[in-house]
């Protein structure tokens, strides 16, 4: 369900408007980009930051990354009426010259996105395992020590996937917090031993 009035949390566009998608995607709500946002170790990497976004829907963790002062942010999104949405607002908010939009599906992305993100959001579609995806993506990444990946996913006691490893290549997971019906995971890349 669209929310009625959404609008960026934080940072520089604080209170601005969001379009919000028709129907397809689950955006995430304001209460669940601040409980992300304003964890330390996201607010201190955010600023100038190279972000990615996957599965990224209305693109509004994206956008959110912009407002706090990331450098860039590439949206990687299949839906096309989401992309629509989230390339109306990245032009409202004048956004659009930090922002690359891929319409495409994320497991057909890595030839067309950076591979060097300081900051991921892997946000799917609940019943989606992006595991898969995610290992994909760190084997050809060139991922700096301390980047972080954020995967928000349904819990598997509510009908969700396979609990994620604690290692995902050379990403370590550093925290899990749950929401609702769903759970984050916070993974860190930490350089080879």
């Amino acid at each position: 369900m669209a929310q009625s009035h959404p609008r960026v949390v934080s940072g520089s566009l604080a209170g601005r408007r969001l379009r919000s998608p028709a129907n397809g995607t689950r955006p995430a709500t304001a209460i669940l980009r601040s409980a992300i946002f304003d964890r330390p170790e996201i607010r201190d990497l955010v600023e100038d930051a190279r972000v990615l976004d996957l599965y990224a829907g209305a693109g509004y963790l994206g956008i959110e990354a912009l407002s706090r002062g990331a450098a860039t942010v590439d949206f990687v999104e299949r839906n096309g009426p989401a992309c629509t949405v989230i390339r109306r607002n990245l032009d409202s908010l004048d956004l659009s010259e930090q922002a690359r939009v891929h319409r495409l599906p994320v497991e057909r992305c890595f030839s067309r996105i950076p591979l060097d993100p300081d900051l991921i959001f892997v946000d799917p579609p609940y019943r989606v395992d992006a595991l898969p995806v995610i290992e994909e993506f760190v084997r050809r990444a060139n991922l700096s020590d301390g980047a972080l990946a954020v995967w928000r996913r349904l819990t598997r006691a509510s009908g969700g996937v396979a609990p994620p490893p604690e290692r995902i290549g050379g990403l370590v997971r550093i925290d899990q917090r749950r929401y609702g019906d769903g759970a984050i995971d916070t993974y860190r890349a930490e350089a080879p031993t």
